[in-house]
C-alpha cells in the first residue's frame, strides 16, 4: 500500500494483516510487528513508525483473546507488561494459554527512582 494515513487505518484492518501474516509465517515462527506496521503502510519509515502503537495494542488485544501469543526473548510475555522488542506468533490449535512469570520486584511500571530514598539527603 501506499499513500497511507496512519491515523485512518482501523484496528480492524490491523487485526487482518497481523493473523494473516501470523498464519502464513513458516513453522509458526513469530513475526515483527515492524513487519505487520510495513505491510500496511509500505518502506516509509516515518509513516510505518507511527502504526507501531496501535499494532501494539491490538496485538495484546488478540493475545487477551487468546488467538496469539506475544513473544520476547524467547518466553511468552503478558500481553499488560509487554514493553521493548517483542514478537507474535499465532497461538496453536490445542495450545494452553501461557502461564506468565510474575512481574521482578523491580519490574514496576511506575517505578519510583526519581524520588530520593530515605538514605538521600535531602
Amino acid at each position: 500500500m501506499t499513500d497511507v494515513d496512519p491515523h485512518r487505518v482501523k484496528a480492524g484492518q490491523i487485526r487482518d494483516v497481523l493473523l494473516l501474516m501470523a498464519a502464513e509465517s513458516p513453522s509458526g515462527k513469530p513475526i515483527g510487528p515492524d513487519a505487520v506496521a510495513r505491510a500496511i503502510a509500505g518502506k516509509d519509515e516515518k509513516v510505518w513508525r507511527r502504526l507501531m502503537k496501535p499494532i501494539k495494542d491490538e496485538a495484546a488485544r488478540l493475545a487477551r483473546d487468546g488467538k496469539v501469543i506475544l513473544v520476547r526473548k524467547g518466553k511468552p510475555v503478558d500481553p499488560d507488561r509487554v514493553r521493548g522488542l517483542y514478537r507474535i506468533r499465532l497461538r496453536a490449535e490445542g495450545e494452553p494459554m501461557p502461564v506468565y512469570e510474575a512481574p521482578k520486584p523491580d519490574d514496576d511500571p511506575l517505578d519510583d527512582d526519581f524520588l530520593p530514598d530515605e538514605d538521600d539527603e535531602a
